[in-house]
Parts: structure tokens; C-alpha cells; sequence
């Protein structure tokens, strides 16, 4: 079995109650099978549990029964470690499984996790560890698995480019998505490969710069958060704000907005835009090998642009908001609740990829 895990992994470490938000409200938490025997053997009594869902109870605002008022677990104080199901073991831990390849990431929807990625200034690699455990899926298109491989290697490599902007990054990790899409759905996955030559060449060129009319780029997107099953009210209002102080002006005013803004941000943010290739590459080693069970390449890679617009705009909404102010707390704010509000969701996850 391989085992893959960003160079930032090992740096994550959890603050308990410290951290400005919780985990352990907002959505509900599954219990694995293996969990749910335990506790039907050594806590069948216990009301915080919902048995016949499979799910712990929630007290108001949606916060888990077995969390307290200091944010810390009773579970976990009070039958220990290792009486804590998977999900609440492995948070913020997150794994891709393929035939004998699990990819580890850890998740944005966590606060700490939001900061360690944000303020990670090196270019990520993949660290690498293997052992003698086999996996054996018959059904499993190895394949496509690999031609999907070496094309998120060349998706990373547009992406950590640093020469060039995240708008002719982004527009180039598009058009590369859109050609290898057109081969799967011409029955032409070998063309994956032709596609992959095509782009490695075009790694050596220099771009003109982008055109600013942001507008209908932008707006097309962001109109996407409103397709999506809504989990935290005050991400609802926040949607709703960033409309009005957006858009709600007009193209024109809101074209002004953005130079402005990216005008604040390459004078008080100097690195904003190793943050937004952060983002994005977390999107696309996340989810974009995921392909091979759905086949939907440009879903996987317009999800991670349209991810990063909607996360954009949000903060230059809270910047109007703020009087032409923004905090690296703010960035990080807008990117967990973003997080939250998309991957704690298979239903948002479903609806944002299709596209």
C-alpha cells in the first residue's frame, strides 16, 4: 500500500478548546459500524446517542451532546480515546482511497488547518511512504487511475508557477481539464496523454496579462452558493451580504471594486497569491483523482476555481465591510467556513461538480 501525505501534514496540531470554533457542531457526525456495536454493548443507555440513526444527538445550535460548554469532549474525557468513533478519531484527517494508494490531506473546514495552509509559503510536495499491505478491486480502472495521476502533476505545476497570475493559472488549469474531459467522453483516454505533452510545453511560455472584467466571470460563479444545501445560517447571511456589496451595484462599480481590491492586497498581502495557488492545489489533490470513479475531470478542476472566486469574493465583501480592512484572520475565517459549508456536504460536494 502507498501512502501520500502533503510536506505541511506532520505541522498540524490540534488546539482543543484554544480553537475559535468547534468541530463538533454545525453538522452531524456518523457513527462507523464498528463504533456503534461499543457503544450499543457498553453505553446502550446513554441519550446523547441517537440509536436509531447512527448519529449523535445535537443540543441547540447544533452542537454535539457530548460537547460541552468548554468545547471539549465528554466522550473523550470520560471513556477515553479510544472510545471515539472514526470520524471524530480521524478529523481533521482526511483519506483518498484507490487501489492500494491512500492520499491523506487534512481539511480546510478546520480552523487551524485553514491557518497552517494559508501561511504556507513553500511550493507543496507529496511525501511518500509504503508498506507490504495489498488491495485487490477488480472493478478499479488502473489505467485511467494513472493517466489521472500524471495529469494532476501537470495541474500542479501550472498552478506553482509563481511567474505567472492566478487568473492565467486558473484559465490554464481549465482549458487542460476541458481537453482531457473531451477525450473521456469521446471514449479517447489515451488523448489524456496528448493532452498532457500539449500542456507541458505551454509550462515554458509567457502569458499576456488577463483582461479585469470580472464581472460575468465572477458572478457566475458566486451564484453557485446559492445552489448548495445551506448548514450554517450565518454562511447563508454572509452569502446574501457579499451579493448586495458585490453585485447589486452593477457591472460597472463592481469591476471598480475588484481593482481596488487587489490593488489593498498586493500593497498590504504580499504573498495573497501563494494563498490562493494554496487553496487551489488543495482542491485539486483532494479531489481530482476521484475521477476515475465518475469520470468528471472538469468538475473536479471547476470546483477548485469556482471554490477559490467564492472565497475571493466573500473577502473582498468582508474587506467593504471592514473599511477597506482585511486580517490574515479573516482569510482564514471566510476559507474554514467556506469548508465547511461545501465538503461537509456530500450533497454540495455533488451539486458544485456538476457542472
Amino acid at each position: 500500500m502507498l501512502y501520500t501525505y502533503p510536506n505541511y501534514y506532520n505541522k498540524f496540531s490540534c488546539v482543543a478548546d484554544k480553537c475559535e470554533d468547534t468541530c463538533c457542531a454545525g453538522w452531524q457526525i456518523l457513527i462507523d459500524d464498528e463504533s456503534m456495536k461499543k457503544y450499543k454493548k457498553e453505553h446502550k443507555n446513554d441519550r446523547r446517542i441517537d440509536w436509531e440513526n447512527e448519529v449523535f444527538c445535537h443540543q441547540a445550535g447544533k452542537r454535539c451532546a457530548f460537547l460541552n460548554d468548554k468545547n471539549l469532549c465528554d466522550m473523550y474525557t470520560q471513556w477515553g480515546k479510544e472510545s471515539l468513533c472514526v470520524t471524530c478519531d480521524r478529523y481533521p484527517r482526511h483519506i483518498e482511497e484507490f487501489e492500494n494508494i491512500r492520499e491523506y490531506t487534512l481539511s480546510l473546514s478546520c480552523p487551524e488547518v485553514a491557518r497552517l495552509v494559508l501561511n504556507f509559503k513553500d511550493k507543496v510536495t507529496f511525501i511518500e511512504k509504503e508498506d507490504d499491505e495489498e488491495e485487490v478491486d477488480e472493478y478499479f480502472d488502473e489505467m485511467m487511475f494513472s493517466l489521472l495521476e500524471n495529469a494532476r502533476v501537470i495541474l500542479y505545476s501550472i498552478l506553482q508557477n509563481r511567474e505567472w497570475s492566478i487568473q492565467n493559472r486558473t484559465k490554464l488549469i481549465l482549458s487542460f481539464a476541458k481537453e482531457c474531459q473531451k477525450c473521456i467522453e469521446e471514449f479517447n483516454v489515451f488523448g489524456i496523454n496528448d493532452a498532457i505533452i500539449k500542456y507541458e510545453s505551454k509550462l515554458k511560455i509567457n502569458f499576456s496579462e488577463t483582461n479585469n472584467n470580472y464581472y460575468k466571470k465572477t458572478l457566475s460563479k458566486f451564484k453557485r452558493l446559492y445552489e448548495l444545501e445551506v448548514l450554517n445560517d450565518l454562511w447563508a447571511e454572509m452569502t446574501d451580504e457579499a451579493a448586495e456589496l458585490i453585485y447589486a451595484k452593477g457591472e460597472e462599480k463592481c469591476n471598480e471594486l475588484h481593482s481596488k481590491f487587489k490593488h489593498w492586497l498586493d500593497e498590504n498581502v504580499p504573498d495573497h497569491n501563494i494563498m490562493w495557488e494554496q487553496i487551489l492545489l488543495y482542491f485539486i489533490s483532494t479531489y481530482f483523482c476521484g475521477a476515475v470513479y465518475d469520470g468528471n475531470v472538469i468538475g473536479k478542476v471547476e470546483t477548485a476555481v469556482t471554490s477559490l472566486v467564492c472565497i475571493y469574493e466573500m473577502l473582498l465583501s468582508r474587506w467593504i465591510k471592514n473599511d477597506c480592512s482585511l486580517t490574515f484572520d479573516d482569510i482564514v475565517f471566510v476559507t474554514y467556513m467556506y469548508s465547511r459549508e461545501l465538503e461537509h456536504s456530500d450533497i454540495n460536494l455533488d451539486t458544485m461538480e456538476d457542472v
